[in-house]
């Protein structure tokens, strides 16, 4: 019914001279890209909530519409063709709301009744096993990886929240799951999903994705720092720079989405949460090796992301108008970035302020936000992971400025 669009490939100009190009270039500052300076002139009553309120006031809503068992509806209102509860990408949503909200001081039995309903997802199998893309109540289906990857990111931030054995024990579990999705066709990478990870060659699914392959450099990276067991560096520091060397278009230091397996044919989209992942490893890489090229190149897709992904709307700057939650991505690798980049807090403050606008003008008369966080197009709205992409939000910018 969905999947994340795939698709991308290549070219190879050197690091150094996008560096030097984007250093000179006028509309790399904030201020020279917002068409009104000052304060938001709209006079829709603000309602005094600090940014954790607003989070939880957001996740209780999802659990008035959403709620379905221990599960979820991917859409409310439902859609044509609706299963009975979400896919296991929208779920992964509601486990960085539990996480997050339990890291904002909220009960623990938030956490803890997400990572419980994430275990309907499980395929116990006797090789590899790991979450599938629906319940396993409702038959099995193919398991992608990078599903699974988002699966560990949020298993190792519960492992390093609540101390629980059983949550790491279950991202190293998955993670050879994760490992397996490589192999040496055209040069390395990871597939999108295991169905296509043996002999696909005509498909269009037959692809090495920058998602998958970034979320694994990433998880392993992480993993490494917990175990330091010297199998996952190595693997991380491969995929990383396959990725890298492959899916990174040399002019802007952004990520396309995919190469196909037989045709090398590349899917030259690029989303925001391929460049957030590339950050977010590049940024893990520097602080195991203190090799200053890992920092250097996070920060070159930082300052593009910021420029290509951003436009003037309604006389403000905001980030893409569309998939808020490849957005939400992207905001968390600028607040893991603004350690060692100060402009990387002048974009967070961007997505705070276009969370704020949301807020006030960008819901439906239930509280659901539209998709478009300007608020011009009041089209999509139902979907869970919109939703839970404002959780994601508005929890960050409560930790980010020290609620």
């Amino acid at each position: 019914m969905k999947r994340k669009a795939m698709i991308l490939k290549l070219i190879n100009i050197t690091f150094f001279s996008f560096v030097t190009a984007l250093t000179g270039c006028s509309n790399d500052s904030i201020e020279d890209q917002m068409v009104d300076n000052g304060e938001d002139k709209d006079t829709t009553e603000v309602v005094n909530l600090t940014y954790k309120e607003k989070a939880k006031e957001t996740y209780d809503l999802i659990q008035e519409l959403y709620k379905e068992g221990d599960l979820y509806k991917e859409n409310y209102p439902a859609q044509a063709n609706d299963n009975t509860y979400s896919y296991l990408w929208p779920y992964v949503g509601m486990l960085t709301a539990g996480n997050l909200l339990y890291e904002l001081g909220y009960d623990e039995s938030i956490l803890e009744k997400e990572f419980e309903g994430l275990e309907k997802y499980y395929d116990n199998r006797s090789n590899l096993p790991t979450y599938q893309a629906e319940p396993v109540s409702e038959g099995s289906t193919d398991h992608y990886y990078d599903d699974s990857g988002i699966v560990a990111m949020e298993l190792i931030d519960a492992y390093r929240l609540t101390d629980n054995q059983f949550y790491l024990d279950r991202a190293i579990t998955i993670t050879e799951f994760i490992m397996s999705g490589e192999d040496s066709r055209i040069g390395g990478g990871l597939y999108w999903f295991e169905g296509v990870s043996t002999d696909c060659t005509t498909d269009s699914n037959c692809i090495k994705a920058a998602n998958t392959s970034a979320y694994a450099a990433y998880v392993t990276s992480e993993l490494y720092k917990i175990t330091e067991d010297p199998q996952y560096l190595t693997f991380a520091e491969r995929v990383y720079k396959w990725t890298y060397d492959t899916l990174r278009d040399p002019s802007d230091n952004l990520y396309w989405n995919s190469i196909h397996i037989n045709t090398e044919e590349i899917n030259t989209r690029k989303w925001t949460y391929n460049a957030a992942m590339m950050i977010m490893s590049g940024i893990n890489l520097y602080e195991i090796s203190d090799e200053e090229f890992y920092l250097d190149q996070s920060i070159a897709t930082a300052r593009s992301a910021h420029s290509k992904f951003t436009s003037v709307i309604n006389d403000r700057l905001f980030y893409e108008t569309n998939d808020p939650w490849f957005n939400a991505e992207l905001m968390t690798s600028f607040i893991e970035l603004s350690e060692y980049d100060s402009k990387s807090k002048d974009y967070v403050e961007v997505f705070i302020r276009n969370a704020d606008y949301a807020w006030e003008n960008a819901r439906t008369s239930e509280g659901q936000f539209y998709e478009d966080w300007s608020g011009n197009n009041r089209g999509r709205y139902y979907w869970l992971m919109h939703q839970a992409a404002l959780v994601d939000v508005y929890a960050r910018a409560s930790l980010f400025k020290n609620e």
